[in-house]
């Protein structure tokens, strides 16, 4: 349950740098955005919920073996060898088991925040011009290798200004791949 309580708060702080809307042309924008977050954010709760189903399937397990391990301990000398050395790996494999699921968790985390953070601005990205800054298709542009804020707004007929305040962004800075809304004009 920690990780799902982790995992919302990080997206509420996430979705809180996005700013309130000051224009009613941007209402469809930001509620396209925050579309998008909820989408991304369900699916890493099943994603979530899975891992931990799991998780608790592991701890069944260990439990399991625990218990079969303490029985052999108390039966003395007529447990062989073989038989403790057997359950006590299989308690390292569900343990090793547990931390890479624990793993598996934090890594999509901050995976998932890093992408809707990157959304948001931040990163770092080219400087030069790029021709396929055109015209996005529809209001969302990716942004390709090579592409700044200055080309993609004269590609697609907008001010690097309203870009910046479109997609609430700080800097000038862009990753590759990261996803910009494109005011109308």
């Amino acid at each position: 349950m920690k990780h799902t309580e982790l995992l919302i708060f990080a997206t509420l702080v996430v979705l809180g740098t996005a700013g309130a809307p000051t224009a009613p042309a941007e209402d469809q924008t930001i509620g396209q955005q925050v579309s998008i977050l909820d989408e991304r954010l369900s699916k890493l709760r099943a994603d979530v919920d899975a891992i931990q189903a799991n998780q608790q399937q592991i701890q069944q397990d260990l439990k399991q073996v625990q218990a079969q391990l303490a029985e052999l301990h108390q039966s003395g000398p007529s447990a062989s060898a073989n038989d403790l050395e057997a359950l006590e790996a299989r308690v390292k494999a569900l343990d090793a088991a547990r931390e890479t699921d624990k793993k598996v968790i934090l890594d999509q985390l901050a995976r998932e925040l890093a992408a809707m953070s990157g959304s948001h601005g931040g990163g770092s990205g080219g400087t030069t011009t790029n021709p396929s800054a055109g015209p996005a298709n529809g209001n969302e542009y990716e942004v390709k290798k090579g592409d700044n804020l200055t080309v993609i707004a004269k590609n697609n007929g907008v001010t690097v200004a309203d870009l910046r305040k479109a997609n609430n962004l700080t800097s000038d800075s862009l990753k590759v791949g990261q996803k910009l809304v494109i005011p109308s004009k």
